[in-house]
């Protein structure tokens, strides 16, 4: 367990660091360049990353699973994963450029750039990489590269938000960040000599198998883009870009904390793994705490915000985006159910419920568009953010009462929240044991 707490706080240290570089340029630019750039810009990001799923084809956790499960064919699940998400990435930049040159009513230059970005987005099919080390309790190193790289990137970023630099160079360094990760992490693993441990050929029928084994999460990461990205995509196109700037300030400062959520869940991934068949009450044991202290996490986050936010969007963003203050005060509220999600993700995967992770996303995508559709035109930004609240909430738990299999992660869900006060205190104890375990080897 102690190996877990510290892979967590390293992880979220560093996307401490990260985040707060990215969204600090964020701010700069909707401060500097104003809302009708900013939200070009925004728009463009938006719609480049609802081809993201076809870079990962549902393969991260299903392959941190059969590493874990069969650790002496590791490079033989790497290799195949590898292969699969290429293939999906070259059909993402050749979709993009279908949809943006024959389908899209926007700019031309906004077509290229869009192309441009999935086309260099494309280089996250290496990030499988990450989820191989993740199994093997081993991100030190993938962390300080990726600091480095992320660092020096978003210090370009603000040089050239300083000086005024175009919608090209901004779009180019947002796509670089993606090549330098996705190579460094390959040179990692190559340097390594991982490539060399392959036990078995990878065949044919041995990658459709794999395949098979992400589709449905594949068509869920899809789904969860679609409902995900769509609020800013059809504001622009229902409203103006200048709409999108609003929204996309709020969405910013609220999406800020959903990685961490994301980042805990990806530590205790092995964990859960292990116990799920070997110990089950301490498997359901582990859910809970997380369900718990993910839950209160949110909840405090989402109240604190709500209760600051009219201050919170002047201090930061300035007077000019006072609209996002309320869009603010109603998109915050949907971090309660994303933090939930992270813990039904991994649930999901475990227990082979793959099929139903897609259903969860289909039910929020199909609720957001229909949402956005009815509220945009009349309500704009608020609108939207409404739409996300409602969709994130069917997606992460409403969905849960269709079946009989999903109904007992609802029965796990509400017997922890019903439980929380004594689940905390159980973890006060176990770290209060751990800290003075760990004071007394040290002194």
């Amino acid at each position: 367990m102690s190996s877990n707490v510290k892979n967590s706080l390293f992880l979220i240290l560093e996307k401490v660091v990260l985040l707060g570089l990215s969204f600090f340029n964020s701010v700069l630019l909707a401060r500097i360049a104003g809302p009708t750039f900013f939200g070009d810009f925004s728009y463009i990001i938006s719609f480049a990353g609802l081809f993201s799923p076809l870079c990962i084809m549902g393969l991260n956790n299903v392959v941190t699973k059969y590493v874990v499960k069969h650790p002496k064919n590791s490079h033989y699940y790497i290799k195949s994963a590898l292969r699969i998400r290429l293939l999906g990435a070259c059909f993402s930049v050749l979709v993009t450029t279908l949809i943006c040159l024959h389908f899209l009513e926007i700019a031309n230059e906004q077509s290229k750039l869009i192309i441009l970005l999935v086309a260099m987005q494309g280089f996250t099919f290496l990030y499988v990489l990450e989820f191989f080390y993740i199994a093997k309790k081993q991100v030190t190193t993938l962390v300080r590269v990726r600091l480095i790289i992320i660092t020096f990137i978003n210090v370009a970023k603000l040089v050239a938000i300083l000086n005024s630099a175009s919608m090209q160079g901004l779009v180019l360094l947002q796509g670089l960040e993606s090549v330098f990760i996705g190579c460094c992490y390959y040179f990692i693993y190559i340097s390594q000599g991982h490539h060399k441990e392959i036990k078995r050929k990878a065949s044919l029928s041995a990658h459709l198998a794999l395949y098979k084994k992400g589709q449905w999460l594949l068509f869920s990461g899809i789904a969860a883009a679609l409902y995900l990205k769509v609020d800013q995509i059809m504001l622009a196109q229902l409203v103006n870009t200048e709409a999108v700037a609003y929204y996309a300030a709020a969405a910013k400062l609220s999406e800020f904390w959903y990685v961490f959520p994301v980042l805990i869940a990806n530590v205790y991934t092995a964990e859960l793994s292990h116990t799920r068949f070997k110990a089950y009450h301490a498997y359901e044991v582990t859910l809970q705490q997380l369900i718990v202290v993910l839950t209160l996490i949110a909840l405090t986050l989402s109240i604190f915000l709500w209760f600051f936010s009219k201050q919170l969007i002047t201090l930061i963003y300035g007077e000019s985006y006072r609209a996002s203050a309320a869009i603010l005060s109603i998109h915050i509220f949907a971090s309660v159910f994303i933090f939930q999600r992270a813990v039904l993700s991994k649930w999901l995967i475990i227990e082979k419920l793959y099929k139903y992770s897609l259903v969860s996303n289909v039910a929020g995508a199909v609720i957001n568009v229909l949402l956005n559709l009815a509220l945009i035109p009349k309500y704009h930004g608020i609108g939207a953010a409404w739409a996300t609240l409602i969709s994130y909430m069917v997606a992460s738990y409403g969905f849960l009462f269709i079946n009989n299999k999903t109904r007992s992660y609802a029965k796990i869900l509400h017997q922890s929240m019903l439980n929380s006060p004594f689940i905390l205190i159980k973890l006060a104890q176990n770290l209060k044991v751990h800290y003075e375990k760990h004071y007394k080897k040290t002194n």
